[in-house]
């Protein structure tokens, strides 16, 4: 009998989840530190060319390590495979978007924003299966994401709309940690 190609075949181990779950909540800081620097001030006594240079280098390098460590947590999440297989395209898109701006290349926001749709696929499918905080956190914010990602280029108002994401995110992924901690219960009793 053959497996449905929507179905993972493999569950993670006991040690695979105990890492998941610790990397989802360390994730989830990273995501806070790295959207908090959109609203404070970068080194305000920096030459303005200076700051510019640092803070698009700790911009692009906090991007590449947040979705770095986000492949265990897609691997760990129940998901279909498809969603999951969208999950790993949105990581590489983000971390190939970052490392472009930090050799220098002018920003390629369509192409983040249309990483950005796989991810909430990822998020909106996961939380799907869930129950609770988590399914209605995650499918807000994939909902939320997706809206912005097809709406940005049409108003100079439209970040408006990705705000809520920039809580909705941390939030879901410690939501995520905890149900990978849960999952990791059940195996081991």
């Amino acid at each position: 009998m053959s497996t449905p190609a929507s179905v993972s075949t493999t569950a993670p181990t006991n040690a695979a989840l105990q890492r998941a779950s610790i990397v989802a909540v360390i994730a989830a800081m990273l995501f806070f530190v790295h959207i908090s620097l959109y609203f404070t001030p970068f080194v305000s006594v920096l030459h303005d060319t200076v700051r510019t240079i640092y803070y698009i280098e700790l911009d692009a390098l906090l991007g590449v390590i947040e979705h770095l460590m986000l492949f265990q947590v897609i691997a760990a999440l129940p998901a279909p495979q498809w969603a999951k297989q969208a999950g790993y395209g949105w990581l590489v898109i983000d971390m190939a978007t970052n490392i472009m701006q930090l050799g220098g290349v002018p920003a390629a926001l369509p192409l983040r924003y249309g990483g950005h749709i796989a991810a909430a696929v990822w998020a909106a499918a996961a939380s799907w299966q869930a129950r609770g905080a988590l399914r209605v956190v995650g499918v807000i914010y994939a909902i939320d994401l997706a809206l912005y990602s097809f709406i940005w280029p049409f108003s100079r108002l439209s970040f408006l709309v990705l705000l809520p994401s920039l809580v909705l995110l941390p939030v879901w992924l410690l939501l995520v940690a905890g149900e990978i901690r849960r999952m990791r219960g059940q195996l081991v009793s």
